[in-house]
């Protein structure tokens, strides 16, 4: 052989060795367990990530997260080593293809709860901006779909509805996650993570009845079991639809009860000091009515409504470690 094909080789096999390995994006839907700032920082209605105390520990500025540092679509594209994903409501400029998206909004429901867009507006946001990226960018990226209750709590807590009548709800809404899973397969996306409901009833708006000493079992009976049921039933289906996919459930019930009971328990770190007020409300003068805890990340929940710490999302990532691999 002469020595300028052996040269031409060992050009492209350096070319090949220095061309640098894109990371895989991230696509983020779903409501506060994924949000890193969608919702409007002027909604009244939706105050507290962008109050503080909120995001005290990271970015040390309430930032739209609900936590006091990451959240669960943080610290799992971390674990995946996905390149940053990007909140929707900060874009600016066009879409250059290196960065996901995230949609998460929090309050948003599978279905239409608290009167927010449900999920499917996000997965319509998606749709418009998909061909920005290549398909093999969408094959390869991680689509996150996680919610964390609010159909239910909104059924629960807003509309008084009784809890023996909620089994209908969890049809509808795990016919409307098989719905959205199915449009975000058809836009190109080939790689899945949908979570479970955690145990609902171990929730601090749940347990504050009961001064966060105790679960309250009808709850996470009624609402997380037969959610989680029937995710598991529509997702075996899906993966036989989704030939050249993979859908991996994320077993937040299960990780949360594990984390949760090591980590500082169910007393959440920041309450509101009285029945009126949670954490990030103030009172009359603009005093703060909520109380800190010194650490937050030596408890696992970090708000009176259902949002664990930083430190809490990193124990339950670290749960569902065995289970990411199809992700990577």
């Amino acid at each position: 052989m002469s020595a300028l094909p052996c040269l031409l080789l060992l050009a492209l096999a350096l070319a090949n060795a220095a061309a640098p390995t894109r990371a895989a994006l991230m696509f983020v839907f779903g409501s506060s367990y994924g949000d890193i700032g969608n919702v409007n920082q002027h909604d009244s209605a939706r105050p507290y990530p962008w109050t503080v105390p909120y995001g005290e520990t990271w970015p040390g500025v309430p930032a739209g997260r609900y936590s006091n540092g990451h959240v669960l679509s943080d610290v799992l594209g971390a674990a995946l080593k996905t390149a940053p994903s990007v909140s929707i409501s900060k874009l600016s400029g066009g879409i250059n293809g290196t960065v996901g998206l995230n949609f998460a909004v929090g309050g948003s429901g599978v279905l239409s709860a608290y009167g927010y867009p449900p999920i499917s507006s996000q997965i319509d946001a998606f749709q418009r901006v998909a061909s920005s990226f290549t398909p093999e960018q969408l094959a390869s990226a991680v689509a996150l779909y996680t919610t964390a209750g609010d159909d239910y709590f909104y059924y629960l807590t807003v509309q008084k509805s009784p809890i023996e009548g909620i089994y209908p709800l969890t049809v509808n809404v795990g016919k409307q996650i098989s719905a959205d899973l199915i449009r975000l397969y058809q836009s190109g996306l080939r790689k899945f993570a949908v979570t479970y409901l955690p145990p609902t009833g171990c929730l601090p708006i749940a347990t504050a009845n009961s001064s966060f000493s105790s679960c309250n079992e009808t709850w996470s009976v009624n609402v997380a079991q037969p959610h989680n049921a029937r995710v598991f039933k529509n997702v075996l289906g899906l993966r036989h639809y989704f030939a050249n996919g993979s859908i991996v459930n994320l077993d937040l019930y299960s990780a949360f009860t594990s984390a949760q009971s090591s980590l500082g328990g169910l007393k959440p770190c920041c309450t509101g000091n009285d029945a009126n007020s949670k954490c990030g409300s103030f009172g009359a003068g603009g005093a703060p009515a909520y109380t800190v805890c010194p650490n937050p990340n030596s408890k696992f929940y970090w708000d009176d409504l259902f949002h664990p710490t930083e430190a809490g999302w990193q124990a339950v990532v670290n749960q569902l470690q065995s289970v990411l691999g199809p992700l990577r």
